[in-house]
This record gives C-alpha cells, structure tokens and sequence, in this order.
C-alpha cells in the first residue's frame, strides 16, 4: 500500500522538490515503522506534511527548539513523549553587539552547511541563537569563529532550547480595488501596479512561504506577504467596501 498524497496544488518548483524530499523520510517511517527524523521545514511545508502523515495514519511531531519557532523538523513514529529536544536539534548561542540575521545564515552557509540542516536564526539583545541538525552541530561549533568581521565563540546550549523575540509589527489600512497581489503590493509598496508585477515576475515575491510568480493571484485574509529587501506583511482581514466598490483592508508589517 502506497502513502497517500497530491502535490498538484503547490505551484513553487523548489518548495515541491523539498516537499518532495520530506516526503522520502516520511516514506521510510510508513513503510518500516521506526522512528525517524527529517531535515528542517519551513510552516508551509510543515503543514503540507503534517497533513500526508494525518492521511495515512502516520504520528508526527515537529521541533525547533522553540513552540513558537518557524522552521522545524519533524519527527515521525516517535516512542516516547514529550520529546527530549537534544536527541533531535541542536542550538548554539554566542555573545554579539553587531550582526544580523543574513550574517548568520551567509557565515553558515559559506561553511558548505544546507539551508535545511538550519533551522531558525535568533537576534537577541547582546547574542545570538540558532537551531541546527544534529549532524552538523559539532562541525558547525568547531569550524564557526568569526562572522563579519567579528570573533565568536559558539556554545552549544544542553536543553537545545531557543529563545526568541515576540515580533513587533506597524499596523496599515487602506484601499484596493481588488484582492490580486499586484494589488496589494502597489499599496503594501507604495508603488504602482505596473512596478508590483515586476516585482512578482521577478521571483522576489511569497505568499505563505511559497515564490508567486503570477501577479493575479487572489490572497486570502491572513496570509503572510514577503517580498525580497522590503521585508514581511501580514494581510490581516477585509474592514468593508467603499462607495466605490473598493475593498477597506487592514495589514501589519513586521518590524
């Protein structure tokens, strides 16, 4: 009996290949039963997984080193809960005053570390924490000593726990004449339609995690908007309609 699932609704080439990839791991745990661990997932993946595990009966939990962490992996046919994080994640800390989160990633990266083998990156006042896989921990914390132009010292926290920020967000209204993207952005953006779908086209934008590639897309009410060098907002609910017809919507950015 073969897993369950359809791939056919995710539009994004790469967010399927990596899908597709978890779904290699979730294979094992249906066909051989043991407990096994995947690589890190952002929410939308999350979520297209934890519904195929659902489906086909297949117990699933996912981690991060924090609840409220966005990306996560997941651990299928696990035997004990709650699960001990540590035997699945690690989290590193270090002292900083002057880097930033694409610091981080690039620093990590450069080491021939995957983006999957990372999970959330956490800019705290005075340090810094990021999860990482299992695997890569050790030569991370051994390889890993200056990023910019600054000397680190990475620690390798014993509960595996990551401590984050609650985001902080600037609250908009406004108006649009419909719910397309390109719509959206030319107010998000202050720009006009004709610049919004460039922008589109141009793979610079995702809506739930996902790349869009067609500017006419319809975007539900709380759907997360993130558009490359202009950072994320949040489309947060419909308020009512003008005398014209025209949608009054209320949006977030994050800070």
């Amino acid at each position: 009996m073969a897993l369950e699932y359809n791939l056919d609704h995710i539009s994004d080439k790469q967010k399927k290949t990596n899908i597709r990839k978890a779904l290699s791991i979730l294979e094992k745990a249906f066909y051989k039963r043991i407990e096994i661990k995947s690589f890190f997932l952002d929410p939308f993946e999350q979520k297209t997984i934890a519904e195929i595990a659902n489906k086909n009966s297949i117990k699933i939990c996912f981690l991060g080193g924090n609840v409220d962490a966005e990306r996560k992996i997941f651990v299928a046919n696990y035997f004990y809960e709650p699960l001990y994080e540590p035997n699945y994640i690690s989290v590193m800390e270090f002292e900083s005053q002057d880097i930033s989160h694409p610091d981080v990633l690039g620093a990590l990266l450069s080491l021939g570390t995957d983006r999957n083998d990372i999970g959330d990156i956490s800019i705290l006042d005075g340090k810094v924490e990021f999860a990482i896989s299992l695997d890569q921990a050790d030569f991370v914390e051994f390889n890993l000593s200056k990023i910019k132009n600054e000397r680190i010292t990475l620690i390798k926290k014993e509960d595996a726990k990551l401590d984050l920020i609650k985001p902080s967000y600037e609250s908009h209204d406004g108006f649009v004449s419909s719910l397309r993207l390109d719509n959206l952005l030319g107010l998000i953006l202050s720009t006009s339609r004709t610049r919004a779908k460039d922008i589109v086209k141009a793979r610079l934008v995702k809506v739930d995690y996902q790349i869009i590639e067609d500017p006419s897309i319809q975007v539900d009410e709380n759907s997360l908007i993130s558009v490359r060098r202009f950072g994320r907002f949040i489309f947060d609910k419909i308020d009512g309609l003008s005398k014209k017809g025209n949608y009054h919507i209320s949006y977030r950015k994050v800070k």
